[in-house]
């Protein structure tokens, strides 16, 4: 969100926030409008929420349908008249109130989606470490089943009836194009009964560092983000296990219970050759990055883009990683990384040892780059944004 504000920023269009208040929120005037989140302004997440009568009454209205943020949204787009309304997030947090009350107000809507929570009431289509699809094959009665949400029969239930309202009262008509950053994605949703045409590809961008210097070739290879189940950080520890000479760096925070219990596992099988980093930032990740041989996304789900990538690739850096959701749209197989069998630590380690080679992962490393400069670039991004934005604004005239 704070990417795109500064680029529209930087190309003379005024971006004004929506949101709800926070103590980690940036300051700015317009939180005036902004509603209070479920369970207080220091809560971000589902399990932080002390299930009080209120927040119970705020996690459904939320979930199906909050007249208060209708109202506050409405109140903000009357005092300000934007031209269009670009949705980043409101799942669970604002509710598709915001699409109903920017349509009231007259006001154009765009949506971006980060994942897949139109289709799957898990948003990630992953159930006990596998992909699952069951819910668009069988119906929703498999996630009330499973109790695929938070492992709750409550959460899944109030998640599932609110998709079914929404789908009831069509809310999704009212928004003028859907923008997703893979073609994973653009063609999960044109399969399962959004109109194709109003479904929009611009991938995530990253900003082209100029100050990187001369391409460096690492000693280990690297894995950085989430240390979460889905992310499949099991796998690069089991193929380390079995390549003892080669060494690999988790950088994120290892606090996590996923974390924690990989620790264990490399602690149990003494392990030399694995470090968890913690998270980093700044100079310290960048140091950490440029040190990199090449980076691993192991992700057993339908990953959607990640960011990671984009990084790896600002600081010319082969990726391996795993052939699933939108993973082979941006490791380019042979040309600037390697694609493995998810979950499969054989075939990791296989692509694992094809990068001893400094020639190929120096060229590897320079395809990187490239690939970011076509396919990822900022400019890009804004032109395709902004041609989408000004016919939404057209077609409302």
């Amino acid at each position: 969100m704070f990417n795109i504000k500064k680029m529209l920023e930087d190309n003379g269009h005024e971006v004004i926030p929506f949101s709800i208040h926070s103590n980690k929120n940036v300051e700015t005037e317009y939180s005036k409008y902004f509603v209070e989140p479920i369970g207080g302004r220091d809560t971000t997440y589902f399990d932080e929420v002390k299930k009080t009568p209120k927040s119970i009454w705020q996690l459904l209205t939320r979930s199906i349908y909050s007249r208060e943020v209708e109202k506050a949204l409405k109140k903000e787009i009357n005092d300000v008249k934007p031209d269009l309304v670009y949705i980043i997030h409101f799942v669970n947090k604002l509710s598709p109130s915001v699409i109903t009350g920017a349509n009231k107000m007259g006001v154009p809507v765009v949506l971006r989606l980060s994942d897949y929570f139109l289709l799957c009431p898990r948003f990630d289509f992953m159930y006990e470490k596998k992909v699952c699809e069951e819910c668009l094959s069988k119906g929703y009665k498999s996630c009330i089943k499973k109790r695929c949400v938070k492992g709750s029969l409550f959460a899944s239930v109030v998640r599932v009836f609110s998709m079914k309202f929404h789908k009831m009262i069509n809310v999704y008509k009212n928004v003028y194009a859907f923008i997703t950053p893979s073609e994973f994605l653009k063609k999960k949703l044109s399969l399962n009964g959004f109109e194709e045409k109003r479904i929009h590809c611009i991938p995530t961008f990253t900003a082209s560092k100029t100050t990187i210097g001369k391409q460096q070739i690492g000693s280990y290879g690297l894995y950085f983000g989430r240390v979460t189940e889905e992310k499949g950080v099991e796998t690069v520890i089991k193929a380390y296990e079995k390549l003892p000479e080669y060494t690999v760096k988790i950088m994120g925070d290892d606090t996590t219970d996923e974390a924690k219990r990989l620790k264990k596992y490399v602690e149990n099988h003494k392990m030399k050759n694995v470090e968890f980093l913690g998270f980093k930032s700044g100079a310290e990740l960048e140091n950490v990055i440029k040190g990199a041989r090449f980076t691993l996304i192991p992700s057993i789900w339908y990953d959607n883009l990640p960011n990671t990538a984009l990084e790896s690739f600002q600081y010319s850096k082969p990726v391996i990683a795993s052939n699933i959701g939108s993973l082979p749209e941006l490791v380019i197989d042979g040309e600037n990384g390697y694609l493995f069998k998810p979950s499969n630590v054989e075939d990791l380690i296989k692509k694992i040892k094809m990068l001893d080679d400094d020639t190929l992962v120096k060229k590897m490393g320079q395809a990187s780059r490239k690939r970011l400069e076509s396919r990822f670039a900022p400019q890009t991004h804004y032109e395709d944004l902004m041609k989408i934005f000004n016919e939404a604004v057209k077609s409302r005239k």
